[in-house]
């Protein structure tokens, strides 16, 4: 299933389910789907979240309001997010930190930095895009965004964490380039095993 909604959707069954319900079931759908674009996203999602529609509910509100709104303080972290990212790997990875300091100075939680690591992987010419925030001196939560390429979750398990195929996540300690570098380096044997042949990239450090 696409998310924990989707079973609760299929648990109930359509003729249980309130508008008030399946407000909250299609919110939960569509952001854990990434508004239906995750490769976590099936056929019957499609058709749960149809049923779901056909409540009464305003779904456009939903994902306007829940998905793609932001606060000022949010907006701020984007960008000075996107302003000192770096690719790496002849452009194919992009990556971005935000450390203890950044987050102090701008009075800034977790929250607050939901979506930077997505609109990062929109980079053209990007296969992944990572985005890692210091949680504790020398303590990084991982956040980690592919396309077709690369498959994010087994390297986050690698590395104790876990995730779906393109959306995944990690806690790692050490410099800040050394965690690039190890992350990097897995996503650049999983871009040779596809592309055989290539030379292989420069990466971070």
């Amino acid at each position: 299933a696409s998310s924990t909604c989707e079973v609760l959707c299929d648990l109930y069954g359509q003729e249980k389910i309130t508008k008030e319900m399946a407000e909250a079931l299609y919110m939960g759908i569509a952001h854990d789907t990434g508004v239906f674009q995750y490769t976590c996203t099936s056929s019957h999602t499609m058709q749960l979240a149809g049923m779901l529609m056909d409540k009464g509910i305003n779904y456009a509100r939903i994902i306007a309001d829940t998905y793609y709104a932001k606060t000022y303080l949010q907006n701020q972290l984007l960008g000075r997010a996107l302003l000192e990212s770096i690719r790496v790997m002849d452009g194919k990875i992009i990556f971005s930190v935000l450390r203890l300091k950044d987050l102090k100075f701008y009075g800034a939680g977790p929250m607050d930095l939901e979506g930077i690591v997505s609109q990062l992987r929109l980079t053209k010419g990007v296969d992944a895009a990572i985005f890692l925030h210091e949680t504790a001196p020398g303590v990084f939560r991982v956040s980690m965004r592919s396309s077709e390429k690369i498959d994010v979750s087994s390297i986050a398990s690698y590395f104790g964490g876990g995730g779906h195929l393109r959306a995944a996540g990690c806690t790692m300690q050490g410099q800040v380039y050394d965690v690039v570098n190890n992350l990097t380096e897995h996503m650049q044997r999983q871009l040779e095993q596809t592309q055989p042949g290539d030379a292989a990239a420069d990466t971070a450090g």
